[in-house]
C-alpha cells in the first residue's frame, strides 16, 4: 500500500487522498464482482448500476483507514461496487455537469478503481459565475439559483458526459485512474466521473463509498 501526500486543488484547498496499490488481493474484489448481482436503483442520479460492496472490502477499509492521515477514524456509511455505463443521450440535464454527493463537510467519498485504462479518473471543477468548488448546505440555494441562471444564459448542457472546461465550469484537478488506487475527497465537492470515452464498454468497475469524519 503506497499512500501519497495529501494533495488540494483550487481556490478552496479541495483536499485529495490518494493510495496505490490499495488492497492486498484485488483479484478477489473482481471475483466477488463477477458474482453480484448490479442494478440501477430509481431516483440514483449514478449514471450506472450498482451492487453491494462484499464485507471483505468494508474490513479491509477499516485496517487501511489509521494510516491515511486527515481519514484515520472515519466510519463507513455505504460501499457499493458501480459501472458508469448509462447512455448520455439518456442522461439528464444535472448528470451532465460536475455535482457534489453530500452537503455535509463530515461527509468524504471514496472511489477504489478496478479497472484499467483507457477508463478515465476523476475530475474537480468550480463554477464559473459563483466560484464554488464546494456546495455547503448554506451555498445550496445560491447553487440551484446558479444552475437555473446557466441553463438560461449558456442552454442545457449537452447531451453528454461532462468533460473539461465548459462556459459554466472550470476543471481544477484531477485524479487519473489507475488499477487499484484509491482516492478520497470531500462529498460536498464539484467533481464527475472522466467517463466520456469508456462508457459503453461496461466495465469501468469501481467501488464507491462514504464515509463520516
Amino acid at each position: 500500500m503506497q499512500i501519497h501526500p495529501v494533495t488540494t486543488m483550487g481556490t478552496e484547498g479541495v483536499p485529495l487522498w490518494t493510495i496505490d496499490a490499495a488492497h492486498p488481493a484485488p483479484d478477489l474484489l473482481l471475483d466477488a464482482a463477477s458474482r453480484a448481482s448490479f442494478a440501477a436503483a430509481s431516483g440514483d442520479l449514478y449514471p450506472g448500476r450498482r451492487a453491494p460492496a462484499p464485507p471483505e472490502w468494508a474490513e479491509w477499509l477499516q485496517t487501511a483507514l489509521p494510516h491515511w492521515p486527515g481519514l484515520s477514524g472515519a466510519s463507513l456509511l455505504r460501499a457499493d461496487f458501480a459501472i458508469a455505463d448509462r447512455d448520455p443521450a439518456s442522461l439528464a440535464p444535472v448528470q451532465r455537469i460536475p455535482h457534489f454527493d453530500d452537503s455535509d463537510g463530515a461527509i468524504v467519498a471514496l472511489v477504489h478503481y478496478l479497472c484499467h485504462t483507457p477508463h478515465g479518473g476523476t475530475t474537480f471543477h468550480r463554477h464559473r459565475a459563483t466560484g464554488f468548488e464546494r456546495v455547503t448546505a448554506e451555498r445550496a440555494p445560491m447553487w440551484r439559483q446558479a444552475l437555473a441562471s446557466d441553463a438560461a444564459r449558456h442552454g442545457m448542457p449537452g447531451l453528454r458526459y461532462h468533460a473539461g472546461d465548459t462556459d459554466a465550469f472550470v476543471q481544477i484537478g484531477g485524479a487519473a485512474l489507475r488499477f487499484n488506487r484509491a482516492i478520497a475527497y470531500p462529498a460536498n465537492c464539484l467533481h464527475c466521473g472522466d467517463v466520456a470515452q469508456g462508457w459503453a464498454s461496461a466495465d469501468r468497475l469501481t467501488i464507491t463509498a462514504l464515509l463520516r469524519l
